[in-house]
């Protein structure tokens, strides 16, 4: 039992080191400024989620202060004047629909962002975005952190269960995968598309 608590520990010390890792690479990427952008972990095994911080920039995201949630949304630990993201809802509810989800990059780079706004299909116009995301929903436009938000979000996770890229009308990307670093390339890789769209419109 002690060695199954320790290798628990050590699994959940992994995680929120690589949620460090990838938020301060989000914000060294430029897929994020200021304060914007959350990540997440769904624990396997658990009901639980690993979630960055509210009000902190991903760039300042330190294993420390990784917040714990249950799959509901409800906070288990985090430091005292901590809060999870005002986005955590839309994370858990995402991770109640989709099994297969295991980490969400949600971030807020320009060029997908400026496609989001054009109210058209999400252009993949490279090899790789042809392959790897086949496509990319719009979701409608809500203010972050409301519950209209997510009930947006959800609906499109529902009913797009092969996807894995959400894009947010005026408001980035949400990217899903079977672990952290495969979310971050997911929304990395729909960046990198909406680039070449406008680009090649030019």
């Amino acid at each position: 039992m002690a060695k199954t608590l320790k290798d628990q520990k050590d699994k959940i010390s992994k995680y929120k080191k690589d949620l460090a890792q990838f938020s301060r690479l989000s914000y060294d990427r430029g897929l994020v400024a200021a304060r914007g952008g959350n990540l997440s972990i769904r624990i396997p095994g658990t009901e639980r989620v690993l979630v960055t911080p509210s009000g902190i920039s991903l760039r300042d995201i330190t294993p420390e202060i990784i917040i714990e949630v249950d799959i509901e949304g409800n906070l288990l630990k985090g430091k005292k004047n901590l809060k999870p993201s005002k986005e955590t809802p839309f994370h858990t509810s995402i991770y109640r629909i989709r099994n297969d989800v295991m980490a969400i990059a949600h971030v807020h780079p320009p060029f997908s962002t400026a496609i989001s706004l054009k109210d058209k299909p999400f252009p993949l116009l490279t090899a790789p975005g042809m392959v790897n995301l086949v496509k990319v929903p719009l979701v409608e436009f809500a203010l972050m952190g409301t519950k209209e938000l997510c009930d947006y979000v959800s609906e499109a996770a529902r009913q797009n269960m092969e996807v894995k890229a959400l894009l947010l009308k005026g408001h980035g990307i949400i990217g899903m995968g079977p672990d952290i670093a495969s979310a971050y390339y997911i929304a990395d890789l729909v960046e990198d598309n909406a680039k070449v769209a406008l680009f090649s419109s030019i």
